[in-house]
């Protein structure tokens, strides 16, 4: 891999790290942009896995995250954790180099099939095997679980703030203690979590068809 990304043009490949020989000042002296990472060999949610996604996130490093397998359990880890991509290690050296540029402009990298099995599990709506990630233990408000099930439907803050009569400066608030309580990064994957682990059901039915009711006229 490291060959044939080194004959890309605009890429370059400064370093290349094993999981014995790791240190967090690695990242620092080489400064890569974009970090592959090997998940195949180590649980990603063990001390090692934790620092390496720390570490790249307070260096501003994006990861994509490679494995030889491509379960949704494994890649919801992983993007949670930090990552900006998941791939199947078979990916296509094109589809590679793809996902490399997307994370280094800010975008996100995910392979097909999980894709697709991500948008079956938003669609559900309901609990899956997913259903362990952080803050799982975590006890949230009834406030904040309302609104966590509202950002699972899709609602943007204004949107809640009118629904549940509240201050936006109020939404934003609960909006920033979820993501400090469930250790998310952004509304995107507060989205996800509240779908993947049946917080949508929390949102009463009579204040979700009233905001279907007033979004059709």
């Amino acid at each position: 891999m490291k060959a044939v990304l080194r004959e890309v043009p605009g890429i370059d490949v400064v370093v290349e790290l094993d999981t014995a020989h790791f240190h967090p000042r690695l990242l620092r002296d080489y400064r890569p942009r974009v970090l592959l990472m090997d998940l195949d060999g180590f649980d990603i949610e063990d001390m090692l896995g934790r620092q390496v996604l720390n570490r790249a996130a307070e260096q501003a490093v994006k990861v994509v995250a490679l494995s030889a397998g491509l379960d949704l359990h494994t890649a919801m880890k992983v993007l949670r954790g930090g990552a900006e991509g998941f791939l199947h290690k078979d990916t296509p050296v094109q589809g590679l180099v793809d996902a490399i540029r997307a994370v280094d402009r800010g975008g996100a990298a995910l392979d097909p099939q999980v894709a697709g099995d991500l948008v079956t599990a938003l669609r559900c709506g309901g609990t899956s095997e997913v259903a362990g990630g952080p803050g799982k233990e975590v006890k949230l408000t009834p406030r904040q679980r309302q609104i966590l099930g509202l950002i699972g439907h899709g609602l943007a803050n204004v949107e809640i703030a009118d629904q549940l009569q509240l201050g936006r400066p109020t939404v934003k608030s609960h909006i920033s203690s979820l993501l400090r309580a469930l250790d998310l990064r952004d509304r995107t994957q507060l989205a996800v979590y509240a779908c993947i682990n049946g917080f949508r059901a929390h949102v009463s039915t009579d204040v979700f068809s009233t905001e279907i009711i007033s979004g059709a006229r």
